[in-house]
């Protein structure tokens, strides 16, 4: 379980990033390579670019809650099980498709972008065993 702790940490830091980035956005958004697309995303409506990092940073929060659900260090949230499957698979195509992209145009953010996803799915992973160990124990009220 100290996987999904960890993961859980990760987490919290990514969103502790993010709201760090609301103070240089735009620096941020150069950085990766998307200023331009974020920019004609929102059509002008710069608030907007505020408010999808401050969303992000809330998603990586709940996301983190779910591994300490996991592990039980916090009460149980709905949908446990369901949420890190989903975390897990969602992680490993963010690193594949990160992975394929250094192929084409490689540079160290990019790389470590695609290799902290696979790290956190990696984090995860007992989480869904476990879940699925305590069920099989419990059965249907785990």
């Amino acid at each position: 379980m100290k996987k999904l702790r960890f993961g859980a940490a990760l987490h919290f830091l990514i969103a502790i990033g993010h709201v760090c980035c609301l103070f240089a956005l735009d620096e941020a958004f150069e950085a990766y390579g998307i200023k331009d697309f974020m920019h004609q995303m929102v059509s002008g409506h710069v608030w907007m670019l505020y408010a999808l990092t401050i969303g992000l940073a809330f998603a990586f929060c709940v996301a983190g809650l779910y591994a300490l659900s996991a592990t039980g260090d916090i009460r149980r949230l709905p949908l446990t099980r369901m949420a890190v499957i989903t975390i897990v698979v969602l992680y490993s195509l963010r690193a594949l498709v990160g992975g394929f992209s250094c192929i084409n145009d490689f540079t160290w953010l990019r790389c470590v972008s695609s290799l902290i996803p696979a790290v956190i799915a990696w984090c995860y992973w007992p989480g869904v065993r476990r879940t699925c160990e305590a069920r099989k124990e419990y059965g249907n009220r785990y």
